[in-house]
């Protein structure tokens, strides 16, 4: 049995549909229009709204995008007269499930019911399974920073406003937006965006797509990330290396929710809940001129911190044991056991890699120790070179050239990725942008 929400102007309709339903064993509830319909969905949402399309004070298209926008998994059915068929299609592009035609045999609204009640429980399923995933994913709440973490992260998931995940590269930022993901309830994709991988000249289109022919090498139209994300989550990785021009770009759609393909004027309404994560300092880009003031205000609406590994030493050991046993699946081998000892050295590394330094060790030692207890030496668990207060870097009594150190170390940076600019500017903690103009100054 289900609970049915009709919606229509037509009391004949309101009562016939509601005598069917009733039979066929559902319970139903009954609203004369949109307006009614939405607060009684809001009120005590349903299984399944079924509504006419054309009714006074709030047509029918117009209670799909509020539910859609309020309840996105609730499933809705439009009814509609034979002359409409089109509007109804385009109902369903905009959230609806299915339509039937006026007038209907009784057998026909029946299964139409089954079939929108059935691919709702499918895609309950679907995110219950996305949430089970979303958690685990490189993430143990153990400890009691992780826990008001995930607290956070649980108690604003289900919310459409923009979330800044701040914390050191190989935290688990993803992880906490994949939970992100995970509790919202919405049924389309987490697609995942690394900025910084982007090419710059490209970055624009990648987001926001492309019509053919819009720039040298578009033979086809393009679909950007953000319309896959139409109806889900758009995960924005270090946002700090977006250039300014594609900021202005992410602004206006965070203001307006439309997306423009490079080369169109025509735009889109889409339906994304953005999350942004970046191990930079936003506020200090900010101050240089490097990030927008304003696009910084809006994406921090709702700030998370992940706190950096070596505060979370309860999950140290968790987690080598499950990247262990990952890798040894992955690999074919027998899983590689952890001493007490070996527990301990990891527990006292400062992991200035995090999670991701973690894991790749992890995948090193499946591979070179399997079914071997691990003890100390660990292979690649060096001490940290980081200067600590301890043992401060100190200036050399004759003094350096400032300008002259910049340069070698843009060199070196460039020389260690390969000539990547963006993965240089990462190594020295800049944007492409301040990059570029210090290579500029330096005649790098």
């Amino acid at each position: 049995m289900a609970d049915i929400l009709i919606v229509d102007d037509d009391p004949g309709i309101r009562e016939t549909l509601s005598f069917q339903l009733k039979k066929a064993g559902h319970a139903a509830a009954i609203a004369t229009n949109g307006e009614e319909g939405l607060a009684l969905a809001l009120a005590s949402p349903p299984d399944l709204v079924i509504t006419d399309l054309r009714m006074p004070k709030m047509e029918g298209q117009a209670l799909i995008d509020h539910l859609h926008a309020r309840l996105p998994s609730l499933p809705v059915v439009v009814m509609t007269a034979y002359a409409s068929v089109k509007t109804a299609v385009e109902a369903m592009k905009s959230g609806a499930v299915d339509f039937l035609i006026k007038p209907y045999p009784q057998e026909v609204m029946l299964a139409t019911v089954e079939r929108a009640l059935t691919l709702a429980q499918i895609k309950e399923e679907n995110r219950r399974l996305k949430q089970q995933l979303g958690e685990e994913r490189d993430l143990l709440v153990l400890s009691a920073p992780m826990k008001q973490v995930m607290e956070e992260t649980k108690a604003v998931a289900d919310t459409d406003l923009t979330v800044l995940i701040t914390g050191e590269s190989g935290a688990g930022k993803e992880g906490v937006a994949r939970a992100l993901h995970a509790h919202s309830g919405r049924d389309g994709e987490l697609v995942i965006v690394n900025c910084g991988a982007l090419p710059e000249h490209l970055v624009e289109a990648e987001l926001f797509g492309h019509t053919a022919g819009a720039f040298t090498g578009a033979q086809g139209a393009r679909e950007g990330r953000i319309a896959k994300s139409d109806g889900g989550t758009l995960f924005l990785d270090e946002i700090g290396d977006l250039p300014l021009a594609t900021q202005v770009k992410l602004l206006r759609f965070l203001q307006e929710g439309e997306i423009t393909p490079v080369g169109s004027d025509k735009g889109r309404k889409v339906n994304v809940r953005v999350v942004a994560a970046t191990h930079r300092d936003l506020e200090a880009m900010v101050g240089s001129g490097d990030f927008r003031e304003d696009l910084f205000y809006r994406l921090s609406a709702l700030p998370l911190h992940v706190p950096p590994l070596r505060r979370r030493t309860e999950e140290i050991a968790p987690l080598a044991r499950r990247f262990l046993e990952e890798a040894a699946q992955s690999y074919g081998r027998q899983p590689a056991i952890l001493s007490e000892a070996a527990c301990a050295a990891l527990e006292g590394y400062p992991w200035p890699g995090n999670v991701r330094e973690l894991r790749n060790l992890c995948n090193r030692w499946a591979v070179l120790r399997p079914g071997q207890t691990l003890s100390p030496p660990l292979p690649g668990l060096q001490p940290s070179s980081t200067p600590t207060a301890s043992s401060p870097w100190q200036l050399p009594a004759e003094g350096i050239d400032l300008a002259d150190l910049e340069k070698r170390l843009i060199e070196q940076a460039l020389e260690k990725t390969g000539g990547n600019k963006s993965a240089a500017a990462r190594l020295l903690g800049l944007t492409r942008h301040t990059l570029d103009y210090r290579m500029e100054k330096h005649g790098v």
